[in-house]
């Protein structure tokens, strides 16, 4: 029963005109309109409506409160809320920091989870010029965050002439992760999550990489997802003499629970004389499981013309096949039905080029018009085409 009341008193004390913190207040939006459709029926991107125009798909706000309490010390909350999501606001990170001298910072609370590059802020459309970050790499992951702990390190090389930042972190998560042979979401938790990534940097280039590797907590997907696709398969083989430990052998061999997942990516990019470059490439699986490892890479090109930018990219994701971890499942139907398996959750595979315009008509605000199209190998999808036009702010 204490419990609303401590958080009215909290909530007095940084609004009184006598509270020791001062607060910072800052934010970002998206606005955007956005039309998709395909040569059989299904959206692009599961979070767009084929067919239609929506404002709802890859429209956002956020509001960012940052309380610096003195001596290092600070507070920060971001509130966040997407279309996709009806606009259901959620606190995607919170948490405290402490400056612990001029090179290093201490965080601790809902952090970024740095999967890729730019994973930090890739939510803050005016901090690109695509009208999305390709979503080859930037697939929207739902551990996108995480509850831990971050070391953020800033080295100056070379007497100021380079930068290098570096970031170490370890948490966990835990939540949904859509997966598209399950047609929908399923129960996924990321335990002991560790990463670490690095940017060097010049006056007009940089090169990076990072990794993070974690334990899958993955009960949940086993029992609802994985162990149901083979069920069949084990019914038919036990019929013709499959033994408990040949279904033992295929099951722990399928399964994703406390198995290792492995992230990484590396890339570069150069802002030189109006002329901008981008490449990233990403490399991820579940390790000894039912998961075929995912490459992804996007390339761009840009040229900036005073306030108007535009560019040209090109982005693929692919899944490699691969069933050396059934290499001790014997039995012919079961071997069978471990591939068949592999085969359903590896089938997602597409490609796709675009142009974007950016003209910075604020000082705050860009507007953006892109046209992206492709090829989905989801039968369901195909040839598919992407338009949208709107306006990124941060404020």
């Amino acid at each position: 029963m204490k419990k609303p009341y401590l958080k009215l008193l909290a909530l007095s004390v940084l609004v009184t005109p006598y509270a020791v913190a001062e607060i910072q207040f800052n934010g970002f939006g998206s606005v955007r309109a956005t039309y998709s459709e395909s040569d059989n029926g299904s959206a692009p991107f599961s979070y767009l409506d084929e067919g239609d125009i929506t404002f709802k798909g890859e429209s956002l706000f956020a509001l960012q409160a940052r309380a610096d309490l003195g001596e290092g010390l600070s507070a920060t909350v971001q509130m966040f809320a997407e279309g996709r999501d009806d606009f259901d606001i959620e606190a995607r990170w919170a948490y405290v920091s402490y400056q612990l001298d001029d090179t290093h910072q201490i965080n601790a609370g809902k952090l970024a989870n740095p999967i890729f590059h730019q994973s930090e802020y890739e939510k803050v459309g005016y901090a690109h010029n695509f009208s999305r970050l390709p979503v080859a790499v930037y697939s929207g992951f739902d551990f996108a965050t995480m509850e831990g702990i971050s070391l953020n390190s800033q080295f100056e090389l070379a007497d100021g002439d380079y930068t290098l930042d570096t970031k170490l972190s370890y948490g966990n998560w835990e939540g949904t992760v859509f997966l598209a042979a399950a047609g929908g979401d399923v129960p996924l938790g990321l335990d002991n999550i560790f990463s670490f990534n690095a940017t060097l940097s010049g006056d007009w280039w940089k090169v990076f990489a990072g990794a993070f590797i974690t334990e899958m907590n993955a009960t949940g997907l086993d029992q609802g997802v994985i162990f149901p696709f083979a069920q069949p398969g084990i019914d038919l083989a036990t019929s013709l003499g499959a033994t408990s430990s040949d279904i033992n052998e295929l099951t722990s061999s399928l399964a994703w629970h406390e198995k290792d997942g492995l992230y990484w990516f590396s890339g570069f990019g150069f802002d030189y004389n109006n002329f901008i470059v981008d490449f990233e490439y990403a490399n991820y699986a579940v390790d000894d499981a039912a998961d075929a490892p995912n490459e992804a890479w996007y390339i761009a090109f840009g040229y900036r013309f005073g306030d108007y930018v535009v560019t040209i990219h090109t982005e693929e994701q692919t899944q490699d096949i691969e069933y050396d971890f059934l290499d001790n499942v014997q039995h012919p139907v079961l071997q069978a039905t471990g591939r068949g398996i592999v085969d359903a959750l590896g089938a997602v595979e597409f490609e796709g080029s675009g142009i974007s315009l950016r003209y910075d008509f604020h000082p705050s605000a860009a507007f953006k018009l892109d046209y992206f199209s492709g090829e989905n190998t989801r039968a369901d999808i195909g040839d598919y085409t992407i338009v949208s036009a709107g306006i990124d702010v941060v404020f």
